[in-house]
């Protein structure tokens, strides 16, 4: 926000121009030498990877190596076919060289019902299009397109219908820039476009898809592609919310959404919402900044002098608030901002702004969408398991290394040997070794299960009591106290409480009596999120909160709490700690519990 302006600087991500110079497109199926330094080369080849627009693979070669990146894939039969028999990858395929590595799509790989199998795109789009002959013929389609990769799918219901597929401006503008067409041949084919890609058009460069989805020059006239800035049309993949006077404007849910799938199991169908890649590619995000608190500040007072409406002033009041008080740095808007700025680079004026937030805070809540009649069809962008291991066994390399893993769930049956081993021409599988570290330490912090102490030690004014049967646990943490138990067979070991940097030394005798040592008895206690490993002298702990005590000659809860400021502060901080008669809150939190002369003394860790 400019106050000095006026304005609000609004900004579009956009690929950057001066990026030319750096990023430079290459042909498909075309080894390409690539310096990256003085004698140091390698030669790379792209494959279309069966994904989206722009998706490839890349096989990089040099110094006698070679690995097949394939970074989002979709490997059908046909795909897995086509590539086996490509010029540059048929010395791989014949068994006459070795990939070393093959970096794999691995977001769908388990061996689970769900992942196993799915059907074929081409199963997919025969599906849609039965479904979609069923309905009349002035029947108005919504096609959730929530990113790249349903453009063939576009392709052959808008053929199928007879029918352009209406865009908004933001998605016209990604798909007209796959043109080579310049912008009045582009707004001639009907795709309302302010800009145009000149760079294709100078380097000669053609995209396989652009002419049927933004049309093409066809003699002395434009074909036009399947795509629109017409809502006039049946079918509209446009973004809710632009002001489509078809879409946004659908009060009795007459309009059927087609929802691309993955595919079904046991009558349960699989959604791609968010895999590889998350969801959004083709949605705007409006966000305003509130980082800076001083422009909110003003912002608050600009709204007060220009929202008459109370209740709206409030409203909007409470919205911004409600940004500072969660930290999250800006506040959704939606594509109210978009619709006002998308066509102009200048900023938008603060009056505007508190237009639109007013408009925010008062939005209605959208309609129930299941509302509409719904067209399921299945169509995954990416590999099932199946799928996947033909296409390793296509190549047989030495390795596979997942382009996608979870460690934190990950276990030996997610792994690459056990996924693809059988395929491979070696057993190296390098991720698989990294990933064994990680899961043998997470299995040795799950198993680390807490231990019973038992603690009987006389203490002067202390009577102990007697250890019953049940034993009351004491749980610790793994993040917050790691530590080494020993058994009462066990002769005299050392047990450490790793809080930062400063360790506690307990002794444990064999009689299983603990002695904490006197200098460091009144560290066992600090600030922070650490528990405290042992109780003072003396004291007994059971098996059950309630039937925990010291002994009985010890005072009543009653009488404890009266004279709990009588006592010393490292009884009570362990018993508020293990919740015993007390917690930390009848001490008003967590605290430290030395004095003021040790406060002074401490050394920063």
């Amino acid at each position: 926000m400019n106050f000095a302006k006026g304005l609000l600087e609004s900004r579009n991500v956009t690929y950057k121009k001066h990026l030319h110079k750096l990023a430079k497109p290459l042909p498909l199926e075309t080894p390409t030498m690539i310096e990256l330094g003085p004698e140091m080369k390698l030669r790379v080849t792209l494959f279309d990877a069966n994904h989206c627009i722009g998706a490839v693979m890349f096989l990089i070669e040099g110094d006698g190596k070679a690995i097949l990146y394939t970074g989002d894939i979709r490997a059908e039969t046909w795909w897995v076919n086509s590539l086996v028999q490509n010029p540059v990858l048929l010395p791989y395929a014949s068994g006459i060289r070795r990939l070393d590595c093959m970096y794999l799509d691995t977001t769908f790989a388990t061996k689970s019902a769900p992942y196993r199998e799915f059907p074929s795109k081409a199963e997919g789009i025969r599906e849609l299009l039965q479904k979609v002959e069923e309905y009349p013929e002035d029947t108005i389609f919504y096609f959730h397109a929530w990113t790249f990769g349903y453009e063939n799918a576009w392709i052959a219901l808008a053929t199928s219908i007879g029918t352009q597929i209406h865009l908004d401006s933001y998605r016209s503008r990604i798909y007209g820039s796959l043109s080579t067409l310049n912008r009045d041949q582009l707004r001639e084919s009907g795709l309302n476009v302010q800009g145009e890609n000149r760079y294709l058009r100078d380097h000669g460069i053609e995209i396989r898809e652009a002419p049927a989805l933004c049309g093409f020059r066809n003699g002395n006239h434009i074909q036009r592609g399947c795509l629109t800035s017409n809502p006039n049309t049946r079918i509209h993949s446009c973004e809710r919310g632009m002001g489509c006077p078809v879409i946004d404007h659908d009060s009795k849910a007459q309009v059927v959404h087609i929802i691309p799938i993955v595919s079904r199991s046991n009558n349960i169908e699989i959604a791609e919402l968010g895999a590889g890649g998350g969801h959004g590619d083709l949605d705007q995000k409006g966000e305003l900044e509130t980082s800076n608190r001083a422009d909110v500040g003003r912002l608050m007072e600009l709204c007060t002098s220009k929202i008459e409406d109370a209740e709206l002033l409030s409203k909007v009041m409470a919205l911004l608030q409600q940004a500072l008080n969660e930290d999250n740095n800006k506040i959704e808007l939606d594509m109210d901002l978009q619709k006002d700025s998308q066509d102009s680079e200048d900023g938008l004026s603060l009056q505007s702004l508190v237009s639109v937030l007013s408009t925010h805070a008062t939005e209605p809540v959208p309609p129930d969408e299941k509302q509409n009649r719904i067209i399921r069809f299945p169509y995954s962008r990416h590999s099932s398991y199946s799928e996947l291991c033909e296409l390793v066994q296509a190549f047989k390399p030495k390795d596979v290394f997942p382009c996608t893993v979870d460690e934190s769930t990950w276990t030996p049956s997610m792994g690459m040997q056990s996924l693809f081993g059988q395929f491979c021409s070696e057993s190296i599988f390098r991720h698989d070794r990294e990933m064994m570290k990680i899961y043998e330490y997470r299995q040795s912090r799950e198993k680390r299960s807490p231990e019973r102490i038992e603690m009987n030690t006389p203490e002067k004014g202390y009577t102990p009591s007697p250890i019953t049967s049940k034993r009351r646990r004491i749980e610790m943490a793994d993040e917050e106290l790691d530590a080494s138990f020993v058994t009462p067979a066990q002769s005299t070991n050392q047990i450490s409480c790793i809080k930062s940097r400063k360790i506690v030394d307990i002794e444990v005798s064999a009689n299983s009596s603990l002695q904490p040592l006197q200098e460091t008895d009144t560290d066992i206690i600090e600030k922070g999120p650490c528990r405290p490993l042992l109780p003072p002298h003396g004291t007994s702990i059971n098996s059950h909160p309630s039937e925990s005590s010291v002994s009985n000659s010890e005072p009543s809860r009653k009488d404890r709490n009266l004279s709990k400021s009588r006592r010393s502060n490292r009884n009570l901080a362990y018993e508020a700690a293990l919740g015993i008669e007390m917690t930390w809150a009848d001490f008003g939190g967590l605290g430290c519990t030395k004095d003021e002369r040790e406060k002074g003394e401490e050394v920063e860790l």
